[in-house]
């Protein structure tokens, strides 16, 4: 894995890229750089008239907390060394054990030492929750003088993954920011970009028919949600049926 870079050459770009280099991310045409998504993300919420730099800020970011928190928890041991090459291999960056709620902690804290608490935020509202929180349903993460609560306990833990992906975007349309909820709708909007199967494709039709469902069920959730995005424009983006190939 490259270096990571000094702390003033550090935009949230230039941190997704890092933390999310070498992931994949299944398309029609098979794996991609999953960079590729939170790009798309950030463009869609340009195109939704978003124009905060913390909320595109939040939208590169958002999900490294969930799929690389080892990775930020390295850059932030490695600025606070003052390193600029402490990143190591794809399945490094825990520096001593801990359990996976007080990882995302630490990587929240990581993102609001380098951008502020409210990017922090934003992500740890949209990070779904571990399976194994305790929280009760309706609390969303907060985060507070630089620090983050845990993204994890942002809902119950009853249930499939898909319904508690549900639940979560059910509290955060009913208690979350409209700078988060924001982030969100974009993110469903480019997962649901390409699930229809095409000729060749090396996706697994059972897994695609499976997203569809769940997808087809959180748009209406987000379909009339409080954001920052311009109202006809969300009520457009999330009117096509998903439903269709199954």
């Amino acid at each position: 894995m490259e270096p990571l870079p000094a702390r003033d050459a550090i935009t949230p770009e230039v941190l997704a890229r890092w933390a999310h280099r070498g992931q994949r991310r299944d398309t029609p045409a098979g794996p991609g750089d999953y960079i590729d998504h939170p790009r798309r993300v950030v463009e869609l919420l340009v195109a939704g008239g978003v124009a905060g730099p913390e909320v595109l800020a939040a939208g590169w970011l958002h999900d490294t907390v969930e799929d690389q928190p080892g990775r930020l928890d390295l850059a932030g041991a490695a600025l606070d060394h003052g390193s600029d090459d402490g990143a190591a291999g794809p399945g490094d960056g825990i520096l001593e054990p801990v359990d996976d709620a007080a990882l995302r902690d630490r990587a929240l804290a990581v993102l609001a030492d380098l951008f502020g608490p409210t990017v922090a935020r934003i992500v740890a509202e949209v990070t779904n929750p571990l399976p194994s929180s305790s929280a009760s349903a309706g609390s969303l993460p907060s985060v507070a003088s630089g620090a983050a609560s845990a993204a994890s306990s942002s809902t119950s833990t009853q249930g499939s993954p898909d319904a508690l992906y549900l639940e979560h975007l059910r509290q955060l349309c009913a208690h979350g920011s409209p700078a988060a909820v924001s982030v969100k709708i974009c993110d469903l909007l480019d997962n649901t970009r390409d699930l229809d199967p095409v000729p060749a494709d090396p996706r697994d039709p059972a897994r695609l028919a499976r997203l569809r469902r769940k997808y087809a069920a959180a748009r209406p959730i987000l379909r009339s949600a409080s954001s920052l995005l311009d109202p006809r424009w969300q009520q457009k983006a999330l009117a096509r049926d998903i439903t269709q190939g199954q």
